[in-house]
């Protein structure tokens, strides 16, 4: 039974509530998000007495109402309402959450800096390969840095470095040039306080919205064949040229720049330096994005309750939730992949491969059939399209295509690289080949989905293979097979034969 979480995340700059489904243990998923820009932190100085004022105090409880009445709606099982930075520093916080109990029943727990920090990094770790590193978190209030040991989050800083906090105390429209060297020389200061072992290039993860639409615009630049941000790595150059490209504009220019979100164009420029800064005092030379941040982390105390609260292998996890999500024919998928795996075993002879084609092929295998969540016809078309649309955690953007292209191709059709050219690396269409010719015939002998196929042995000698299916009553899944082995034939260069050979 899927679970419904709401986690309303009210920030600095924007409010967010995601509704979340998940089955502990076993899968999650983004079933609707509502987001208002409330500017809470906005005018929020010292000169001000450090109050959040009237307009963003009302705008804050507007947002609040709005989702009070979602969830209300929606029938949550659990909710989780939180708020950061603006509300944390706040003069007024204390009031201000008086008056969204009062008026919405709601009540927001105000989050420390460092479990902002940690539950962010929670979900960098969850969805990501990251093992030792930092993570950094650019809000509209503030910023976090978590450092990241053997997948645990050992520490996190966090400091006043948020994109509309940084704009109102350094910036005019356009910022001046001098504004930009005391806002760089803030954060370098700033950064003498980090984490033990920051600056010693480290792989340096990044989250939030002012990272996240940073990497948009730098997808738009480069005409990048994924419209995917976590996983990108954005390296110091690109994200360099498109500071400068925000920071030579006023806001209003700004808005007309491809993939910007319009508004963030007044407040993007500071989160850029800031992000800039940081990424050039790490060592790391890119920048490698998450999709996920806060508002995931909330949801792994309830998807995995045990602490740490780890996925305990994000990549297996990643298919096993995809496959669950679209497709949950375990029997089938398992038996697909389970005789996919067994011809790449005992043809390793022919096609020279290892461990890392062998797990994308067994991914594939899991996951051929999701397109069948959309119709039957073209489901293998429909696979390819479900698997590029959305991420697939723990694995590369090359990795992703890889796996997608294999399901592309699992039932028919010569293998093309669909337009994904641009992150492939060089000799991937042969693997696209020989790897897709090895899940079309696992595909096929297991044609009945009654897993008659129960193993298989193959004889090689030459230019001619022979290939014997074990099992009874298998001569279903032999013809169809036969019919389907001249990607096979033309991959490898070689004669195919199958023969049943009953319980051999």
């Amino acid at each position: 039974m899927l679970r419904r979480l709401a986690v309303i995340d009210l920030g600095s700059n924007t409010a967010r509530l995601v509704l979340l489904g998940y089955e502990p243990g076993r899968r999650y998923g983004l079933l609707d998000e509502l987001r208002q820009v409330v500017r809470l932190s906005e005018g929020m100085t010292e000169a001000g007495g450090g109050l959040i004022r009237a307009d963003a105090f009302e705008r804050g409880l507007q947002a609040m109402t709005t989702f009070r009445a979602y969830c209300d709606a929606a029938k949550v099982d659990h909710l989780r309402a939180t708020a950061t930075s603006a509300v944390r520093d706040a003069a007024n916080g204390a009031a201000f959450l008086g008056a969204v109990k009062e008026r919405t029943r709601l009540k927001l727990r105000i989050l420390s800096g460092e479990e902002e920090a940690t539950y962010g990094a929670l979900a960098v770790v969850n969805s990501s390969v990251l093992e030792d590193g930092f993570v950094l978190d650019i809000g509209g209030g503030s910023a976090q840095l978590s450092r990241v040991e053997g997948r645990r989050v050992v520490s996190g800083k966090s400091w006043p470095l948020g994109a509309v906090r940084m704009t109102e105390r350094f910036f005019s429209d356009p910022p001046k040039k001098k504004e930009v060297r005391a806002l760089v020389k803030h954060v370098a200061k700033s950064l003498e306080g980090a984490p033990a072992g920051f600056g010693t290039a480290l792989p340096l993860y990044g989250l939030g919205g002012t990272i996240r639409n940073l990497a948009k615009m730098q997808l738009v630049r480069e005409g990048y064949p994924l419209d995917i941000v976590h996983g990108y790595s954005f390296v110091e150059a690109d994200l360099a040229e498109i500071t400068e490209g925000l920071l030579e504009r006023p806001a209003a220019a700004r808005r007309a720049l491809p993939g910007l979100n319009a508004d963030r164009a007044d407040i993007i420029a500071a989160g850029a330096v800031v992000a800039l800064e940081v990424l050039r005092r790490s060592g790391a030379g890119n920048l490698t994005i998450s999709g996920q941040g806060l508002r995931e982390g909330l949801l792994y105390p309830h998807l995995i309750p045990e602490e740490p609260h780890l996925i305990g292998d994000v990549r297996a996890f990643s298919v096993e939730n995809h496959e669950r999500h679209y497709y949950d024919h375990p029997a089938h998928n398992a038996h697909v992949a389970k005789l996919a795996l067994a011809l790449f075993d005992q043809l390793s002879a022919l096609h020279g491969y290892g461990d890392a084609e062998r797990e994308l092929l067994g991914a594939a295998a899991r996951l051929h059939d999701i397109g069948m969540a959309v119709n039957y016809f073209d489901h293998h078309k429909h696979g390819f399209y479900l698997l590029m649309s959305g991420a697939l955690p723990g694995f590369t953007h090359r990795e992703q295509a890889l796996i997608a292209l294999l399901v592309r191709y699992h039932r028919k059709g010569t293998p093309t690289d669909e337009g994904l050219g641009a992150v492939l690396e060089e000799g991937d269409m042969a693997r696209v080949q020989k790897l897709g010719a090895l899940l079309r015939l696992a595909e096929y002998l297991e044609r009945s989905k009654a897993q008659r196929v129960t193993g298989l042995r193959c004889h090689v000698g030459g230019a001619y293979v022979q290939l014997q299916l074990l099992g009874q009553d298998t001569e279903v899944e032999r013809r169809e097979a036969e019919g389907r082995k001249g990607l096979f034939e033309t991959a490898y260069g070689v004669t195919l034969e199958l023969m049943s050979v009953g319980s051999g």
